[in-house]
């Protein structure tokens, strides 16, 4: 077995971050002729619960990774000091680490291979949600990745076309890998009935399980709901996802004051973080996902959708089209009408029968996608071994 080390530390996008890594690994465990073998390595502080879901996989706790700490602060100091990160590098070693996936480098004559990983050029399509500092720290570390890294991994063909065309001397080196969104198995999974108890709602309802980041365009479902209202229908909007957007902290109260002013309180139902049990309950009972983003790299809602065969609303974005789901239904992402129209055309044409239809068509194949995922990941890997050019 190949042991490949995922540095999992924890920041503002944790549940991204997890979910992400627990897909992966759980795709890896569903292979018969697995080959690698996932270790991760996390802080020493972190409880071991957060990975209560997650398959089986080996866990090394360090003191490298316990952010602010002295011992990180060493580690960051010899990083600036030395052309390759000694600490972590020996760190791996004694652990027979062969492989250090989706990190950064170990430096130039590293003896463990590197597999760096670049999501999306969210900052190059999007450069007013970030800061100068911002922007200059993506460039410097997409560069530093690029040019030490022995082989990228991007999340779609869309950003392969972005990585040729801001880091095009990094393009032979990168491999596409989409990954797959399936659901945790949930024993006694929470009804209906104790979702509209528990949240205070009731009748049909669409879900937008999307965190209140400004490109996530929250405020053309705001928009749409709007008009759907003025038409003398009464639809309800669910979100879950984090409130806070650290770009523009006055983001979430500006679309709040929004609601407010179109007598939308009822309409647009604001959860935050919930339990994951209840997350997917309440994507399986709505009428349909909403995703109104206007960047993603490789959309986990439209994966979930996917992998729960349910209906899924989308802004008409070039990656949305890469993911293609099945059930889906385009919208300019500036287009209120349009959205509110094809709202109302689901309100309308709710097929119960049809929804657990698609639902078991989706759970049939939801292995054979995963092993597909996994397969591509595995041999991303077993392909650094090849020949010598790999080093």
């Amino acid at each position: 077995m190949i042991r490949v080390a995922f540095l999992i530390t924890f920041s503002d996008r944790l549940l991204g971050s997890l979910n992400y890594f627990r897909n992966l690994l759980e795709a890896l465990y569903s292979l018969e002729n697995r080959k690698i073998e996932p270790v991760i390595f996390t802080g020493s502080t972190i409880d071991r619960k957060l990975f209560k879901d997650f398959p089986p996989t080996e866990i090394i706790k360090t003191k490298l990774l316990d952010r602010k700490s002295p011992t990180w602060m060493i580690h960051k100091l010899s990083q600036s000091i030395f052309p390759r990160d000694i600490l972590m590098e020996n760190l791996l070693r004694r652990q027979n680490i062969s492989v250090l996936s989706h990190a950064g480098s170990l430096g130039r004559g590293s003896q463990i291979k590197t597999i760096g990983w670049i999501p999306d050029f969210q900052h190059k399509h999007l450069p007013d949600l970030f800061s100068k500092i911002e922007l200059f720290q993506r460039d410097r570390t997409h560069h530093e990745l690029c040019q030490n890294c022995t082989r990228m991994l991007v999340s779609s063909y869309d950003a392969l076309n972005d990585l040729r065309n801001f880091h095009s001397d990094c393009a032979d080196k990168a491999h596409v890998l989409q990954f797959v969104a399936g659901p945790i198995n949930v024993s006694n999974p929470p009804t209906i009935e104790h979702l509209e108890k528990e949240y205070e709602f009731s009748g049909p309802y669409f879900h937008l399980p999307n965190q209140f980041w400004v490109h996530k365009n929250h405020k053309v479902v705001i928009e749409a709901l709007k008009i759907i209202k003025e038409r003398g229908e009464d639809p309800l909007v669910i979100v879950t996802g984090k409130t806070s957007d650290h770009r523009q902290p006055e983001h979430f109260n500006n679309l709040m004051t929004d609601i407010n002013r179109y007598g939308l309180v009822d309409n647009f139902l604001v959860l935050g973080v919930i339990p994951y049990n209840d997350l997917v309950s309440l994507m399986r009972n709505s009428l349909a996902l909403i995703n109104p983003s206007l960047f993603e790299g490789w959309s986990s809602t439209v994966e979930e959708a996917k992998s729960l065969g349910k209906r899924v609303i989308l802004s008409d974005i070039p990656i949305h089209r890469e993911q293609n789901p099945l059930t889906g239904m385009f919208f300019p992402p500036h287009d209120a009408e349009i959205l509110a129209s094809t709202m109302e055309k689901i309100m309308l044409g709710h097929d119960p029968e049809e929804e657990k239809r698609q639902a078991n068509e989706a759970k049939d194949s939801l292995l054979t996608r995963k092993r597909s995922f996994a397969e591509d990941y595995q041999n991303i890997v077993l392909g650094l071994f090849e020949n010598s050019r790999a080093n």
